[in-house]
């Protein structure tokens, strides 16, 4: 089946890597429980609540301002009602259950390394709004809200109106795919030191929400076919980079309604829309070579050289002081390498279904594969050419073949990979998982040979 806007794990999906629901629910017990008996009783009221933050003279409180943002599993749980009991049975009186879902999650999610982990699977964590709560997650952890000064309630609310764009009936590029990419690009920019040694909180921010927007209000078929079929989007933007332009005008259009950047001057709204608008367009594979061309000739080993002194490994639990290892001095990227570099970073994330551990990069591949039968089949209804790896009719025709995926790692993954992993080498891990994927397609085409010779017998 193909995945839903929710990062509820599809059927035949591995979860021996992963909690299942049951587990998660005992996990948020039991990281409730360990958390209230290290406090002392006359405390424990005040602690079940998750942290407010202070903007001015207002104080926002996320659970409250969106109530989807809770995983839904706190009303199953054993918490419900106003009041709970320690092991001794001694009564405590609790926030409003809702409160606690940001406070649990939060927990849980660090539990499970996101942010931490390049590998992290999307559909480890139970909840509805994978790419609201992923994303909320990421900008606390890195204290983007209180350095960037944004109020809090309005970018939850375009978080959850970004997600609901999402169509939930595409088998692919759908809000879990936007959640997917946004928490890899995140957690590339963190593992490998771009931020903060080479890009600031204004750079980081833009590049979390062009991950979220990239593929907002995708219509399951690709920019040819708008343009083939004269779709309305395509006359709107003139038949250029049709689905990204898409997406960057509604969007920034929902930021703008929104407005949760008012506090932060106009020379940093500017620099945000620019880089925001950049790397959506970046994602257009027309854009592929170019873009990847461009990165290995202006952004060399000599302009990152201070990363590669020795240092710990920089993540998003190192990164919360912002502060750089002692005796490092790093030299600021001009304008056209830093933008280079952030369009590179968002397209090795937005492929980065491939550098997953093998039994989910499949299951992605065979969304993608559904995705495009899906087109192939209304192009087949208009009489149309029937576009490449969406014919369902023809014999090992889609990308889930081992032919094709192999074609697809070779001349686009293992590059763009490799270039980013020469100057990055702490994401080296990316690459050799993508290339223990590759084995498993030279197995599939080796199979698949073995059938047409059968078949021919």
């Amino acid at each position: 089946p193909a995945p839903s806007g929710t990062s509820t794990p599809p059927q035949g999906v591995r979860t021996d890597s992963c909690p299942n629901a049951s587990n998660a629910l005992a996990m948020l017990q039991s990281s409730f429980q360990r958390r209230n008996s290290a406090v002392p009783m006359s405390r424990r009221k005040m602690s079940t609540s998750p942290p407010r933050r202070s903007h001015g003279s207002h104080t926002t409180h996320l659970s409250r301002l969106n109530p989807n943002f809770a995983s839904g599993l706190l009303s199953t749980m054993p918490l419900q009602g106003k009041q709970g009991s320690t092991e001794s049975g001694e009564k405590v009186v609790l926030e409003e259950e809702e409160e606690l879902g940001p406070l649990l999650q939060d927990a849980e999610l660090e539990k499970l390394e996101l942010g931490e982990d390049l590998h992290f699977n999307v559909f480890c964590f139970p909840t509805e709004t994978p790419l609201a709560t992923y994303t909320m997650f990421l900008l606390r952890r890195l204290d983007l809200l209180d350095m960037l000064d944004l109020k809090e309630q309005q970018l939850v609310a375009f978080l959850t109106e970004v997600e609901k764009g999402y169509d939930k009936e595409n088998p692919y590029h759908n809000a879990a795919h936007a959640a997917d990419v946004t928490q890899r690009m995140c957690t590339m920019l963190c593992v490998s030191g771009v931020f903060p040694n080479l890009i600031g909180p204004v750079e980081m921010f833009a590049a979390i929400l062009a991950a979220v927007i990239h593929d907002y209000g995708h219509l399951g078929m690709n920019n040819n076919f708008l343009i083939e079929t004269n779709h309305p989007i395509a006359s709107q933007h003139n038949d250029q980079h049709v689905l990204e332009n898409h997406s960057l005008h509604i969007c920034l259009g929902l930021m703008s309604e929104h407005d949760f950047t008012f506090n932060m001057t106009k020379v940093d709204q500017k620099l945000l829309r620019k880089i925001i608008i950049a790397m959506v367009l970046s994602t257009d594979m027309a854009e592929h070579f170019g873009v990847l061309s461009q990165f290995c000739q202006k952004v060399t080993h000599d302009d990152l050289k201070p990363l590669f002194s020795p240092h710990p490994r920089r993540s998003i639990v190192s990164l919360q002081t912002g502060q750089q290892p002692a005796g490092m001095i790093f030299k600021p990227l001009r304008q056209d390498q830093l933008l280079l570099l952030l369009k590179m970073a968002i397209k090795v994330a937005d492929l980065g279904h491939t550098t997953l551990r093998e039994t989910e990069h499949v299951m992605w591949v065979r969304w993608l594969e559904m995705e495009f039968f899906k087109q192939g089949d209304v192009e087949r209804q208009r009489e149309m050419p029937i576009s490449p790896l969406s014919d369902r009719m023809k014999a090992r025709n889609g990308p889930a073949t081992g032919e094709n995926q192999i074609g697809f790692f070779d001349v686009i993954c293992n590059p763009l990979l490799s270039a980013w992993i020469k100057l990055f080498p702490e994401c080296s891990s990316l690459l050799e998982q993508l290339n223990a994927n590759l084995q498993h397609w030279r197995k599939d085409a080796e199979k698949g040979l073995e059938g047409i010779n059968l078949s021919s017998v």
